[in-house]
C-alpha cells in the first residue's frame, strides 16, 4: 500500500501489513459495497476498517469518510487508539479533535465517533454526503440505523466506488440474516479468526482467551461459530430457534389461533395458526383496527382451518392479548361466538360425507369455539418462579422448542432472540418489556408475541425440560 505525496514516497505497511493476515487482504480485495469483517476476536477486525477508509480517503482524493462505533466512550476506548496508530501523520493536513475531523492533504476527509445511545442519535450523521461509512461492533446498531446511514453513500467523485464497511462478532440478529441467512446482493461476508491473524497477536492469546471463556463462548468467539451465539439472558437459545425453523412436520390437531393485536399505527396486528406442533403465520396488518382484525380470525377460521379440519375439528381456541386495544377484539369474539359456532358446525355437516354427517348428528355434534383472554401481566400458575403470565408462557414456549415447526420467516428469528430474561429480588424470572425490544429492533416484537399466544399453557411432546433459569 503505497501513496505518493509531496514528492515523498509512505511506505502505509510499516504501520499495517494485511499480507500477514488473508481474511485481511479477501476483506480489501472484495469489490461488493457492503462487506462484513466478522467472527471471532482478535481477528483483526478493526484493524481492517480503518486502513481500508484510509485506502479509499488516498484512491479517491476529495473523499469522504465515517467511522463509527454505537458511542463515543467505546470509540475512544477501543477504536480511537488503533486510528492514532495507524493513521501516518505525514498525509495529514489537519486533525480536529474537537469537531472530530481528520483531513488529508489530498482533500480526503475522515469524521468519526459515537453514534449515540437515544434512538434517534443517528439523524445527526445524516447532513454527509459520504464515499464510505465505517461501523466498528456493528452489532450494536439496529437495521433501522444501518439502512439510514447507507441512504448518505452519495458523495459525487469522478469513478468513485461505494464502500460501506462493517466488524462484529459472532451475532444472532440483523447482520447474520442480512449478510449470512438472506445472502443479498452486493453483500459479502468475511469471517475473521484468530489464528488468521496471528503474527499481530500476543503468542498465548488463544491459549489465554480458552482459559476464561466458556466452551460456548469459545465457539463464537475464538472459533467464529455463529450457530453458538447467545447471551446468558436470552429467553431462547439460537441454535434450538434455528432448528425449530427448519424442521418441516406434519399439522395434526389440537388447532388453535393466537394473535397479538397492533397497539399504534406502527405495529402489525399478526395472526398465528398452529396445528399440533405445526406453527404458521395466517395473516399480518399494519396498523390497529380491531374489527379488521376481528374479521381476520373468523376468516382464518372459516378459509383455512375449518376446510383442512371438517372430518374431526370439535374445537377451536382463540388466543388473544387482551391488554389495551387487544380487549376490543377479546370483546367482539365473544360477542359473535355464539352465531359462528352455529354457522360454522352447519358448514361442516354440509361439507362432510353423508355417513359421517349422520354420526356427527347422533351424537348431537356441535363445534365449540374457546376464547382465550390473555393478561400478560396477569398472575401466573407459578408464581415461585415467574414474575407474570407473560414471563410463564415464553417460557413454556422455550420448553416446547425442542418439539416445534416455527414459520420460515427472518422475523421469526430476529424477535425471539431479542426477549432478554432477568431474575427479580424475589427469584421470579421476568421478561424486557416490549417497549425496550421495540427500541433495541426498531420495532415491536407483535410476531414472537403472537407465536407464543398460540402455543400458551401447551404441554411438550416429550418428557418437560429442566427449566433453564
Amino acid at each position: 500500500m503505497l501513496n505518493a505525496v509531496e514528492y515523498q514516497t509512505v511506505d502505509l505497511s510499516k504501520r499495517y501489513d494485511p499480507r500477514t493476515n488473508k481474511k485481511q487482504m479477501e476483506f480489501h480485495s472484495a469489490l461488493e459495497e457492503y462487506k462484513l469483517f466478522g467472527g471471532a476476536m482478535g481477528g483483526g477486525k478493526t484493524a481492517a476498517l480503518i486502513n481500508e477508509g484510509q485506502q479509499l480517503n488516498l484512491d479517491y482524493p476529495g473523499n469522504f469518510g465515517l467511522l463509527i462505533r454505537k458511542t463515543w466512550p467505546s470509540f475512544q476506548d477501543s477504536v480511537l487508539p488503533q486510528v492514532e496508530k495507524f493513521i501516518d501523520t505525514r498525509l495529514i493536513a489537519d486533525w480536529n479533535h474537537s469537531s472530530k475531523h481528520i483531513t488529508y492533504k489530498n482533500g480526503s476527509k475522515t469524521r468519526y465517533g459515537g453514534l449515540g445511545d437515544r434512538p434517534d442519535d443517528w439523524e445527526k450523521w445524516m447532513s454527509g454526503e459520504y464515499g464510505w461509512i465505517a461501523i466498528d461492533q456493528a452489532e450494536q446498531f439496529t437495521e433501522l440505523e444501518f439502512e439510514m446511514l447507507a441512504t448518505r453513500l452519495r458523495l459525487k467523485l469522478p469513478r468513485i466506488l461505494y464502500f460501506f464497511l462493517l466488524s462484529c462478532n459472532p451475532n444472532i440478529g440483523w447482520i447474520k440474516e442480512r449478510f449470512i441467512e438472506r445472502n443479498e446482493e452486493d453483500h459479502i461476508f468475511i469471517p475473521a479468526l484468530p489464528t488468521d491473524n496471528q503474527a499481530n497477536l500476543p503468542e498465548d492469546y488463544i491459549a489465554r482467551m480458552r482459559k476464561i471463556l466458556t466452551p460456548k463462548q469459545q465457539k463464537a468467539l475464538l472459533e467464529g461459530n455463529w450457530e453458538a451465539v447467545g447471551d446468558p439472558d436470552n429467553v431462547y437459545a439460537y441454535e434450538d430457534v434455528q432448528k425449530a425453523i427448519r424442521r418441516n412436520l406434519k399439522g395434526t390437531l389440537p388447532v388453535e389461533i393466537g394473535c397479538d393485536v397492533a397497539r399504534s399505527g406502527n405495529d402489525q396486528s399478526i395472526i398465528i395458526l398452529r396445528e399440533g406442533l405445526k406453527v404458521r403465520v395466517h395473516s399480518k396488518a399494519q396498523g390497529h383496527d380491531t374489527m379488521r382484525t376481528t374479521g381476520e380470525i373468523w376468516r382464518c377460521c372459516q378459509d383455512t382451518v375449518i376446510p383442512r379440519w371438517k372430518d374431526q375439528l370439535d374445537k377451536i381456541s382463540i388466543k388473544v392479548d387482551a391488554d389495551g386495544v387487544g380487549g376490543g377484539v377479546v370483546d367482539r369474539l365473544k360477542e359473535q361466538r355464539r352465531e359462528k359456532e352455529e354457522l360454522y358446525t352447519a358448514m361442516i355437516l354440509k361439507m362432510v360425507s353423508n355417513e359421517r354427517r349422520e354420526e356427527l348428528k347422533k351424537a348431537e355434534y356441535r363445534l365449540r369455539i374457546k376464547i382465550v383472554e390473555i393478561h400478560g401481566s396477569g398472575k401466573p400458575k407459578d408464581p415461585v418462579h415467574f414474575k407474570n403470565l407473560r414471563a410463564e408462557i415464553h417460557w413454556g414456549l422455550q420448553e416446547l422448542l425442542g418439539d416445534l415447526d416455527l414459520p420460515n420467516d427472518r422475523e421469526v428469528s430476529s424477535q425471539l432472540m431479542a426477549l432478554k430474561h432477568k431474575t427479580n429480588s424475589a427469584g421470579q424470572i421476568v421478561i424486557i418489556p416490549k417497549e425496550e425490544i421495540r427500541e433495541k429492533l426498531g420495532r415491536s416484537p407483535d410476531l414472537a408475541e403472537a407465536i407464543i399466544y398460540a402455543l400458551a399453557d401447551i404441554k411438550p411432546a416429550t418428557e418437560p425440560r429442566i427449566r433453564r433459569l
